[in-house]
């Protein structure tokens, strides 16, 4: 499996990271949001089975829904799973910018399982805030 991830190094995204690769056997390509929202077609959806975007790592750079519309420009095949800031409380947009999955960027292990499994059935997930 081949997922990108669209975030900056951090100690929340080295866990999500260790918790994917012991539960999946992937690749992991990781992005700056910064350079690849002024790049857009650096993302090439070809092979990418999963696209995770930390919305926390891309604080400042553009609202949450202009973002994950800006990189679903380039996924048409690729699910991609939001990893939201505990304090956002407005889900609904994300889904409608193109989000397929929406889960807490502080996200508990079988939360993140879970939501990968059903995006990669083709199916959404939302998990409840906090």
């Amino acid at each position: 499996m081949n997922i990108v991830y669209i975030g900056k190094p951090n100690q929340t995204n080295s866990f999500i990271c260790e918790v994917i690769r012991s539960n999946y056997s992937t690749e992991i390509t990781f992005h700056q949001p910064d350079k690849l929202l002024e790049e857009p077609e650096a993302l090439n959806d070809e092979g990418i089975d999963l696209a995770i975007l930390d919305l926390n790592s891309s604080y400042g750079i553009g609202s949450a829904p202009s973002i994950i519309a800006k990189i679903n420009t380039q996924l048409k095949t690729s699910p991609l799973l939001v990893l939201y800031p505990s304090n956002y409380n407005f889900i609904t947009p994300l889904v409608e910018a193109g989000a397929d999955g929406v889960i807490s960027n502080t996200p508990m292990e079988t939360v993140i399982i879970k939501s990968i499994d059903r995006l990669l059935n083709g199916e959404q997930f939302i998990s409840n805030p906090n």
